[in-house]
């Protein structure tokens, strides 16, 4: 039983030093990556509520796109995308209302 105790507490401590030695975030690549994909964001202004499929998808696109901002930010507050985290935190809270309010169902 000891023994069992003691394999457990090595294999413990080799997987914490593993996973302390993650390497740190790339935030300019990752900023960059977030950008590109900003600018292929589809505008919620160019669908209506009544076609309601493609309605939803570019919600959802949205949503999860200010989620991806908000998990980088997490890690690399010194971003150049925070001085714009609140608007994509509005942007996540109002489009989610939304996509409650039509009865979206999530695809992602």
């Amino acid at each position: 039983m000891r023994a069992c105790e003691a394999a457990l507490a090595i294999l413990l401590c080799e997987f914490v030093s593993i996973a302390g030695a993650a390497p740190a975030p790339d935030c300019v690549a990752e900023a960059q990556m977030l950008s590109k994909a900003q600018s292929e964001l589809p505008g919620l202004e160019i669908v209506s509520p009544h076609d309601k499929p493609p309605y939803c998808i570019t919600l959802e696109t949205i949503i999860a796109f200010a989620n991806r901002v908000k998990a980088h930010l997490a890690h690399c507050p010194s971003s150049d995308f925070a001085p714009a985290a609140a608007d994509w935190t509005k942007t996540q809270t109002d489009y989610s209302k939304l996509f409650a309010r039509h009865r979206c169902k999530r695809t992602m």
